[in-house]
């Protein structure tokens, strides 16, 4: 068995060569099976990465009829020097003509409602609508439920103030995340541990949320320095109900 094993090349060429070839492979097995639909929709999101590149990223959505079912994969992703209209519309352009895919042959394009995407005057949408005048486009429904998301003063104080304790407890020191997953595993708790919150995530406040509310009773004042939180309006029967209803909107949005 080890002489076999010896045989089998593992130098850095020979991996970086299969691997390419696996990924050409996949994108063509994609690329067939895309033009073998009977129609698309695309899901368009441009971003920066962590070294501030804008990089655009396309997602796709269409009928397998070999799989006869909806297959969702992601169609391609490229850097921008720029982020202009004209710059998203000759990149998306480019994509499908990489990939012998016709415009017309998509039913729909869904953006987050930037007006690089969807400008009256520039915009991607309206030259992509230009050369398809028949393109349904939509708003993303995770964007909007970033608008509903931003809460009125009265619950947004409420909201900020649980994910500040949320991560005084979580995060401010080991021992004290040791000691608070201990006492939730001994008093049995709803949850063994609080999950941490950000802001590029926000959807993670539903679980956020969900924890701490299965959990309150346990906290008390062990690990919880009540005269840096709890100071009303955070106490009260109000306070509670504003708290339930966070955790109700942000499990609706989550779904």
């Amino acid at each position: 068995m080890s002489k076999t094993f010896k045989k089998i090349p593992l130098s850095n060429d020979t991996f970086t060569r299969r691997t390419e070839v696996l990924a050409y492979d996949l994108v063509n097995q994609l690329t067939d099976d895309i033009k073998d639909a009977p129609c698309l929709s695309l899901a368009v999101d441009e971003s920066t990465d962590s070294t501030d590149q804008a990089q655009l990223c396309v997602f796709v959505r269409y009928f397998s009829k070999a799989k006869g079912t909806f297959c969702e994969d992601i169609l391609g992703l490229t850097p921008l020097c720029h982020t202009r209209g004209e710059d998203i519309y000759e990149a998306i352009i480019q994509m499908l003509n990489e990939r012998g895919i016709d415009v017309k042959h998509i039913v729909s394009f869904t953006t987050d409602g930037a007006p690089a995407m969807i400008g009256k005057e520039k915009g991607a949408v309206l030259r992509l609508k230009e050369q398809h005048s028949d393109l349904l486009t939509y708003h993303c429904i995770i964007h909007q439920s970033v608008l509903c998301a931003s809460l009125g003063k009265e619950y947004s104080d409420v909201m900020e103030t649980i994910m500040k304790l949320v991560n005084y407890l979580r995060a401010s020191s080991a021992l004290q995340h040791r000691l608070l997953r201990a006492l939730l595993t001994e008093v049995n708790a709803a949850y063994d541990d609080l999950l941490l919150h950000n802001n590029v995530r926000w959807l993670s406040e539903g679980k956020v949320l969900e924890r701490f509310w299965g959990n309150q009773e346990r906290f008390g004042d062990v690990f919880v320095p009540a005269e840096k939180y709890l100071q009303p309006p955070f106490k009260g029967t109000h306070c509670c109900h504003q708290i339930i209803h966070c955790v109700a909107l942000a499990l609706e949005l989550q779904i």
